[in-house]
């Protein structure tokens, strides 16, 4: 499990991220907490975090103040800036010290998740570098979970080939964001959403053309192309023949 500095000035919004962090995100834990960047300066002396998520505006050392700092001494610690101020000015300087994201208030699950998502990958591929790895049993239910989202957008796919697929329609039904969702698909299959669907697609078309006597723009059809021109050139390019002379080198 991967540790995480807290700096932010109000109680409860900390808190708020806190137990959205531990409780709904899994495989990070709060670790340390700063109410501005000169208390986290002093906990970084003591113990340095995974990640640190820091607000801007602070009393007594501000975040970007803060961030300066951490870059001169640790340049490559993760840091994610959330403000609630969209003030452009504010970002080019976060993005000037090479913070890895910028989100406003108030945070977006979906988006916190797919940046701590994305930041685990990444802390594991450096932990399995230098042979050192993190304990992931507290992050296996949601390994679990993210695995059975994924079956079932495969299944759903599958139900729907001969109509139109698109990201967003998949996303809709297993109720995510459509960027996190083809991330996590990419990530647990190895393909990207499209390719896939295409692969299924054709996958379909030579199976009926091996197992019926449909038309071969019939099953374009069935197969999601209601141009059977279209059709017929991606399955060429993919099996490198076109679909009669698929029927004919395979029959029943």
């Amino acid at each position: 499990m991967y540790s995480i500095m807290l700096v932010e000035d109000e109680d409860l919004i900390r808190q708020g991220l806190k137990t959205l962090i531990e409780d709904v995100i899994g495989g990070f834990k709060v670790t340390q907490e700063a109410k501005n960047g000169r208390e986290a300066l002093e906990a970084m002396k003591r113990c340095l975090p995974d990640c640190i998520i820091t607000d801007i505006r602070m009393r007594n050392m501000n975040g970007l103040e803060m961030i300066e700092q951490v870059r001169h001494n640790f340049p490559d610690i993760a840091i994610l800036v959330i403000s609630g101020y969209g003030d452009f000015e504010y970002v080019k300087k976060a993005l000037r010290f090479k913070v890895d994201d910028y989100l406003l208030k108030p945070v977006d699950r979906v988006e916190l998740t797919q940046y701590l998502t994305n930041l685990k990958v990444r802390l594991d591929e450096k932990s399995s570098s230098v042979g050192h790895k993190h304990s992931l049993a507290p992050d296996a239910p949601v390994e679990e979970n993210e695995k059975k989202i994924i079956r079932e957008v495969r299944e759903i796919i599958h139900a729907h080939l001969g109509q139109d697929i698109s990201l967003q329609f998949i996303a809709n039904k297993v109720h995510m964001n459509t960027q996190y969702l083809s991330y996590l698909f990419k990530l647990e299959t190895g393909q990207n959403f499209v390719d896939y669907v295409i692969q299924c697609r054709m996958e379909r078309a030579k199976q009926l053309l091996q197992d019926t006597n449909l038309k071969v723009y019939e099953i374009a059809k069935l197969s999601g192309y209601d141009n059977a021109k279209y059709f017929m050139t991606v399955f060429k390019q993919l099996t490198g023949t076109t679909p009669s002379y698929f029927r004919e080198s395979h029959p029943r």
